[in-house]
């Protein structure tokens, strides 16, 4: 005998909501460290940044109650690790001159353009979305960085 198609379905979320602890995927630690150490960076756009970027491109990132239920849990875990794959400002002390320049580029052309926050992130998190000012402050920040860092290394190549 068939089951009727709601049974069907409610047997099936059933069985995933007791499956789920056996397949969560594990999360990197969540660690309160600074951010973007050794960068200078203005007090506002530091909270900006905090806001906005934090949770995909650093080791701080805060899980919400439904990033541990299956299957939004791994698409989270999935974008995170793409996020912080692309640019991780926990780590931004190791990257080398280059790359902390170009990071600074691309920040400036994403942020300009309205390419981040990625749109379905900002659907759950409101609050991270960038105003004008916001986005204009850290393009702002972009490129007074990159110049400090280009005539950072200037200076080294002088000597």
């Amino acid at each position: 005998m068939l089951l009727k198609p709601s049974r069907s379905i409610f047997a099936a979320v059933l069985v995933a909501f007791a499956a789920s602890p056996f397949f969560t995927l594990p999360r990197a630690a969540t660690a309160a460290g600074t951010l973007l150490s050794g960068a200078q960076v203005s007090p506002r756009v530091r909270l900006v940044l905090e806001r906005s970027c934090r949770d995909c491109h650093s080791e701080a990132t805060r899980y919400p109650w439904y990033s541990y239920v299956p299957p939004v849990s791994w698409l989270i875990a999935r974008d995170v690790s793409r996020g912080r794959t692309h640019l991780n400002f926990s780590k931004w002390s190791e990257y080398s001159l280059i790359r902390r320049e170009r990071a600074l580029s691309e920040i400036a052309n994403q942020v300009k353009d309205g390419d981040m926050p990625l749109f379905p992130y900002t659907l759950l998190h409101r609050n991270a979305r960038l105003s004008g000012p916001d986005a204009e402050a850290i393009f702002e920040w972009t490129q007074t960085e990159r110049k400090r860092l280009i005539m950072k290394n200037l200076t080294v190549e002088d000597r």
